[in-house]
């Protein structure tokens, strides 16, 4: 038969004490180690994030700073093409004048130089050139050679005569050119007198001729009338 024997353990209170506060320690310096590794990585989070901060406001600062002179860069070409439109303008009009003003006096020249015009008052010089937009620029001279010249004073009545689809059809020049303000068309000179404008036709009307009448202020009888086909100068 098998022996039992008994095992006495000796119990100690002091052991079991200092086991529990080197646990109690143990987690204690466990969790400080964690704070304090907490709190360094939060700080320097937070120290990431007011740099970043910082930069974001000075990149928003130099975007806004850029915008400004993106704005004035614009402003300043917007006004600088403005100003060169306005200016390729004017050189236009005044190289315009030039040409016309040139035109006046080729066209003074001749007439005074014109010995083989007939007597009495005629009809000269009569032209039409189409505009860039579709405006017809019209001239035509009046002149008197007399072996005594005096002041004239004469109603021109001026018309352009067509087709408006398939009916004929007749304007007054102070129907197409709004500077006509007054008709008949009243011309005064000694020598000669230049007579120019601009016309603007109605939608569907094709002209074929202009007529011009001339007759003296005071008198209904003509004195000239001239038919010109309609064709404009090169």
């Amino acid at each position: 038969m098998q022996e039992h024997k008994s095992i006495v353990v000796t119990y100690r209170p002091k052991r079991k004490i200092f086991f529990g506060l080197l646990v109690f320690f143990s987690i204690m310096f466990s969790f400080l180690v964690g704070r304090y590794l907490g709190g360094y990585e939060a700080a320097q989070i937070m120290t990431q994030k007011l740099d970043s901060d910082k930069r974001l406001r000075m990149l928003q600062a130099e975007l806004v700073k850029y915008e400004e002179q993106l704005s004035l860069m614009k402003l300043s070409s917007d006004v600088d093409n403005v100003a060169l439109e306005s200016a390729r303008q004017q050189m236009v009009i005044l190289q315009r004048q030039i040409y016309s003003r040139n035109e006046d006096l080729k066209l003074y020249r001749d007439l005074l130089q014109d010995n083989d015009s007939p007597s009495g008052v005629s009809i000269s010089d009569f032209s039409l050139t189409l505009l860039d937009d579709d405006r017809i620029k019209y001239r035509w001279v009046v002149r008197q050679k007399q072996d005594e010249i005096k002041r004239l004073s004469l109603f021109a009545d001026v018309n352009v005569g067509g087709k408006q689809g398939e009916s004929a059809r007749t304007h007054k020049l102070s129907d197409l050119d709004q500077q006509v303000e007054k008709w008949p068309i009243k011309i005064e000179f000694k020598y000669f007198s230049i007579q120019q404008g601009v016309m603007e036709l109605p939608e569907g009307f094709n002209p074929d001729n202009v007529t011009i009448s001339l007759r003296y202020t005071w008198d209904n009888k003509s004195i000239l009338r001239q038919e010109y086909d309609w064709k404009y100068e090169d």
